[in-house]
């Protein structure tokens, strides 16, 4: 079973480095397209808000009096990081607030466990872990958000993707908990909802490109609150429940064992709804390209009249 749940992200990330390939060869081959630090810098000016795009401009223009790579690159991540922390505007701010709540959410309750059960230097290992994951989940999440056309889709597709989830294996503490051994669950979970998710997105803003962006929005999304809620799960039951071989059958052992469940379910979900929504959208835009525009019906009015 572990070896399958594998198998899915490994093919859907050999299918997004065959798309980036096909896209841009040229990457793949030695020859970039432009610089990097450049690359970067255009990203972020992407990422600020109506009222900061003078600056972004403004640093823009300072890149080009830059010289050397290692400079230029440092610059360059300089301003990456202003352009993250820097505050969003509109729906923005109100998806950054939902992912920092169910960010801090996430590692308050680890830490809570880890000090309530004693779990020594292993659990603050594996609370550090978690707030180093959930600092990059952020991140990304911080910089979706401020695309346009984003947030709501994107926190509408990670809602639908959770409530599925929970649907199929269950809504009680002990369902999270327990592991979930029907095969036909894991294919609804983590392939069909994520990949409808991503597809929905694209036809959503008639735009492959924003329903990646939607597609990994709702990955993030998704996947803080399905761990928020397992970890919830074990602080409610503890060590309650059926023995845990796992966990050497005693009551430190079983919560850290599914403590380091619930964190391995944070990044396996992560990187596995991303990848199977991103294949979605892009099946979306294929069907949208392929869509024949409507034309509109000739009538004498819309004849031009034609030169003696």
């Amino acid at each position: 079973m572990i070896g399958g749940l594998f198998f899915v992200p490994m093919v859907s990330l050999l299918g997004i480095l065959i798309a980036w390939y096909r896209r841009d060869p040229r990457r793949f081959l030695g020859c970039p397209a432009e610089d990097a630090p450049l690359r970067l810098m255009r990203w972020a000016i992407g990422l600020l808000a109506p009222q900061r795009a003078e600056w972004g401009q403004a640093m823009l223009g300072e890149l080009g009096y830059i010289e050397g790579g290692i400079r230029r690159m440092r610059f360059a991540l300089g301003c990456v990081g202003a352009a993250l922390v820097l505050p969003p505007w509109g729906r923005a701010a109100t998806g950054v607030g939902a992912m920092i709540v169910l960010g801090t959410g996430a590692v308050g309750l680890h830490a809570g466990l880890a000090f309530h059960y004693g779990l020594g230097g292993g659990g603050w290992i594996v609370v550090s872990i978690v707030a180093v994951f959930v600092l990059g989940a952020l991140l990304g999440a911080s910089a979706l958000v401020r695309r346009p056309g984003v947030v709501f889709p994107g926190l509408l597709g990670g809602l639908f993707i959770a409530a599925i989830f929970l649907t199929v294996s269950g809504f009680t503490f002990l369902d999270q908990i327990l592991p979930n051994t029907v095969g036909w669950h894991r294919l609804v979970e983590l392939v069909v909802t994520p990949f409808l998710a991503g597809a929905a997105g694209t036809l959503w803003s008639r735009d492959p490109v924003v329903g990646k962006r939607i597609a990994r929005l709702a990955a993030i999304s998704s996947s803080l609150g399905l761990f928020v809620y397992a970890t919830i799960a074990v602080a409610v039951i503890g060590g309650g429940g059926p023995p845990d071989e796992d966990g050497g059958f005693t009551l430190r052992g079983t919560v850290s064992d599914r403590v380091g469940n619930s964190l391995f379910l944070l990044a396996f979900t992560t990187l596995v709804f991303a990848s199977i929504g991103w294949g979605g959208a892009a099946a979306a835009g294929r069907l949208l390209r392929r869509t024949p525009a409507a034309v509109a019906p000739v009538t004498p009015d819309s004849v031009p009249p034609q030169e003696a």
